[in-house]
């Protein structure tokens, strides 16, 4: 679908954090209509090595900084 072709917005779409079902944030997005799970990183059911790595370097150097 073109720009040109895409009919106008009748109202700005609305932004909702989500959450995880612990409770902990989870991410962002739009609209309420949508039934997705949405995950927390201590949840998220999709990481890999490479992921899990880049957590412990990142933690690591939070715990560093604090």
């Amino acid at each position: 679908m073109s720009d040109i072709d895409r009919p106008t917005l009748k109202r700005a779409p609305t932004l909702v954090a989500r959450k995880c079902h612990c409770g902990d944030w989870a991410g962002f997005g739009f609209g309420k209509a949508e039934h997705v799970d949405w995950w927390c990183w201590k949840h998220y059911p999709y990481k890999t090595s490479g992921r899990l790595e880049a957590a412990e370097i990142a933690e690591a150097l939070c715990r560093k900084v604090a």
